[in-house]
């Protein structure tokens, strides 16, 4: 169960932190001071602070997190414009999140979906350039006794080349191409051999 349960935890701690560090990319960019960068909820498990003032921790709920900006009353970063004004100084009233162009306070919260958008597109590119698509064979294993595939002449250990003039790299295309066929019949080139399949 374990060897289960702790990657999914480890999956959702990098999503989590990808999509947090989104919002504080573009926090730190527009020069809103952030207090807290957690990963997860609860009690905290442990932490550092860094040079800018933003306490990172890891907290004992491994399924979420959030980033606290400068002045805000919560994680949720409601607050109220005057009281909030009120209490701060002209020089640390520049690292609030509450103040900012609405332009900016948009890229902000956008940041997180943003984060794991680009983190997807990552993720397909480094599938799709270092594990490629599946070029398995199309080797038929095994033909049912008086299938149609049997009526057909296929044999087993045939390897599929072509399905109705559709070339087949691989064993997923097999489904593919079946799946699609609008006739009745479907034309299979095995090993150099034309084979009709009702």
């Amino acid at each position: 169960m374990l060897t289960y349960i702790i990657p999914f935890i480890i999956l959702i701690l990098v999503v989590v932190f990808i999509h947090e560090y989104g919002h504080y990319y573009f926090a730190r960019k527009y020069g809103v001071g952030v207090t807290d960068f957690s990963i997860g909820f609860g009690q905290e498990l442990f932490g550092w602070n860094d040079k800018h003032g933003t306490r990172w921790k890891i907290c004992w709920i491994p399924l979420g997190g959030y980033v606290k900006f400068f002045g805000d009353r919560n994680v949720f970063s409601q607050a109220d414009h005057e009281k909030i004004l009120k209490q701060y100084n002209e020089e640390d009233q520049e690292k609030l999140f509450v103040i900012k162009p609405l332009y900016q306070r948009a890229l902000i919260v956008f940041g997180g979906p943003l984060a794991n958008f680009l983190l997807a597109i990552a993720i397909f590119f480094c599938i799709y350039t270092f594990v490629g698509k599946d070029f398995t064979p199309a080797v038929i294993n095994e033909v049912q006794k008086d299938s149609p595939a049997m009526i057909g002449g296929l044999k087993d250990n045939d390897i599929i080349l072509e399905i109705d003039g559709n070339k087949v790299e691989s064993i997923m295309d097999v489904s593919k191409y079946i799946t699609t066929s609008t006739g009745e019949l479907l034309i299979l080139k095995l090993s150099d051999l034309i084979k009709n399949i009702a």
